[in-house]
């Protein structure tokens, strides 16, 4: 089970209340396959850092930990501050 199953993806924003906002054309890839295809062609191995700018829920977030050798995500929208606290201890766990 991935974040960018569609199931996984609807629930956790379900949870949080979330809803889209439209000025920061906020929407979240539930394609695995889309999302393994940007870190394939981005060649991103242990040897590259990635900044990740706007990483939503963390969808892609998930591809480039398991590849990269770090990760730096940086994230406006305030009210996924209590996804990420959540986020952030499982792929500390997963490491």
């Amino acid at each position: 089970m991935r974040i960018a199953d569609y199931s996984v993806t609807k629930a956790v924003l379900e949870r949080h209340g979330f809803t889209f906002k439209k000025s920061f054309g906020q929407n979240f890839l539930t394609d695995t396959n889309i999302l393994q295809k940007i870190v394939d062609t981005a060649e991103i191995d242990k040897n590259v850092n990635v900044i990740e700018i706007g990483p939503g829920i963390g969808a892609l977030t998930e591809f480039l930990t398991e590849n990269a050798a770090e990760v730096m995500a940086f994230e406006i929208d305030e009210r996924l501050v209590p996804i990420w606290k959540i986020l952030c201890v499982i792929m500390i766990m997963l490491k």
